[in-house]
């Protein structure tokens, strides 16, 4: 997780929260192209019983839902196809 800390991401609430869409949107969006997401590349997948800390950070900081568990931070690629395919 180290190296989304050097750059921007957005999680999904942010996403949901800057295009005024209800919650879930991007998270329903994300589902439908994860399959041609690089993890790494395109996202960062934070599992709480590795990234509790940094999960714990993020919903202190209001970018992540209260009810978060596991926490999806996308890097600017997967970003824009998220906002593609809902613009789509």
């Amino acid at each position: 997780m180290a190296k989304a800390k050097a750059e921007k991401t957005w999680s999904l609430k942010e996403i949901d929260s800057a295009r005024g869409d209800s919650k879930g949107t991007a998270f329903l969006a994300f589902k439908e192209l994860k399959d041609s997401f690089d993890e790494g590349r395109d996202f960062y997948y934070l599992n709480s019983a590795h990234d509790g800390r940094e999960i714990e950070k993020l919903r202190a900081a209001g970018r992540i839902y209260e009810t978060t568990v596991n926490a999806i931070l996308l890097t600017e690629a997967g970003y824009s196809s998220i906002v593609d395919y809902l613009d789509g």
